[in-house]
Formats: structure tokens, sequence, C-alpha cells
């Protein structure tokens, strides 16, 4: 049996009338449900396989929402520090030459340092420096060709002005258009750019490599920006019927 407390004796209570013996009654039925095998009290929390499920699909949420963040911000970090230099489009103008392009803003230091940096910023700024080294030789042309000098490239780059000096002697970037035959026109296929070791017969040799690996069968080559066909560097076209 389970003990039940008596109602003060000062009072008479009625069972049907009186909470107090409604809240006696109930504590005696929870009781009971506590000593049966594998019983719940009743309000009391419920684990389930399905609640296990939805705990595991918020935690892979979670985690692919924190790699979205890292994805958006490596390619902020790529696309910023890529464009470093951010040229000026030459505009025509009656009265005179197109003027010189405004220099671009300094890169802003990391505001962060060494003893501070984590495993995943680390990773990110790695795989960034990656991306911009390969793209530094195009930047410097790029740069170089729209007029500015060599100190100011590599203040903007966060590079020794001897580097500049070195790719401007030593690399060349050409601008490509691939064309293919349309009858008894030409009509473009694809057009690029690509920077190359300076060396006698280079243009040569990538307007070859073009025309083996795309297929087409004209190659319209210009040293720097590409302008009109007419003052293109070289004009390779594939024999007719090869």
């Amino acid at each position: 049996m389970y003990p039940v407390q008596s109602p003060p004796v000062s009072e008479k209570r009625s069972p049907l009338s009186d909470r107090w013996f409604l809240d006696q009654i109930a504590a005696v039925m929870q009781q009971f449900q506590r000593s049966q095998p594998g019983s719940q009290v009743p309000g009391a929390p419920r684990h389930s396989g399905h609640e296990d499920l939805t705990a595991r699909a918020a935690r892979l949420s979670a985690q692919r929402a924190r790699l979205e963040q890292e994805e958006a911000a490596l390619q902020a970090d790529v696309e910023r520090l890529n464009h470093a230099l951010v040229p000026t489009p030459a505009r025509s103008s009656d009265s005179g030459p197109a003027p010189r392009p405004a220099r671009s803003a300094p890169v802003p230091h990391l505001d962060i340092g060494a003893d501070d940096l984590t495993l995943t910023e680390a990773g990110r700024i790695r795989r960034a420096y990656k991306v911009t080294e390969a793209a530094l030789p195009r930047l410097v042309l790029e740069a170089a060709a729209d007029g500015f000098d060599a100190p100011a490239i590599a203040r903007d780059l966060a590079v020794t002005p001897s580097y500049v000096y070195r790719i401007l002697r030593e690399r060349v970037r050409y601008s490509w258009r691939l064309d293919v035959r349309d009858g008894g026109t030409w009509a473009v296929r694809s057009s690029g750019q690509d920077v190359v070791d300076r060396a006698l017969g280079s243009d040569t040799r990538l307007a070859e490599k073009l025309l083996a690996e795309s297929g087409a069968d004209r190659v319209l080559l210009w040293e720097g920006a590409r302008t009109t066909d007419a003052k293109a560097t070289l004009d390779l076209a594939r024999p007719e019927g090869t």
C-alpha cells in the first residue's frame, strides 16, 4: 500500500468536492506507475530514434553551413588577392590620348597575428596564396601595360621591385583568338590569354600548341592586350584538308 497523507482533523473534507483528496490520489497513481518496469512518469521527456535522427540532421546542417561560410570566405580572399590591381579600361577621346588609369588602392593587411591563426584560417590563406602566386605574372604585365611603374606594382602586390622587373624582363603576355572555317569566312570559337617565357619563337610555339589542343583552324596572337586583326602579332592557319 502507498501512504496517503491525512487532512487536518480540524476541517471536514468531502472526497468529491475537495481538491486535496484528488491531489493525494494523483500522487498515489504516480508512485504506482514508477514502480512498474519500463514505466515513465507522465510529462517526462522521451528519447526515440526519431529524435536521434533529428539531432544528427541538425548537426549535419550546422556543419554544412560552416563549410559554406568557409568556402565563401576563401573565394573572397582569392578575389581580393587575385585582383589586387584593377586596371581602368582606356577610353577613346577626340581631345587626346586616354587618361592614365588611377592607381589602385593598396591591399589591406590581414588583421590577424600568427599566434591567433586557426587551422581553418591557415588553410584558406595558403590556398588563396597558391592561386595568387599563379596569377602574379599576369597581374604584373597587365599593370605595366596600363602605365603603372615597377615600385607601384610591387607595393600593391606586396612583392619586391626586383621581382616585378624580373617578370617584365623574362615573361610575355599574349592575347589569342581561335577561329574555325565557316564556308568562306572565319567564325570565332574562343579567346583568352597566356603568360609564357619570353624567348625567340615563343609566339609561334604558343600558337601551334593552341591549334593542336583546340582543333581550331586558325589562331590570331597579340602581344599584350588584343587590338584588331590587322595588328595581330601572329596569324597562323591550319592548311585546309588537314
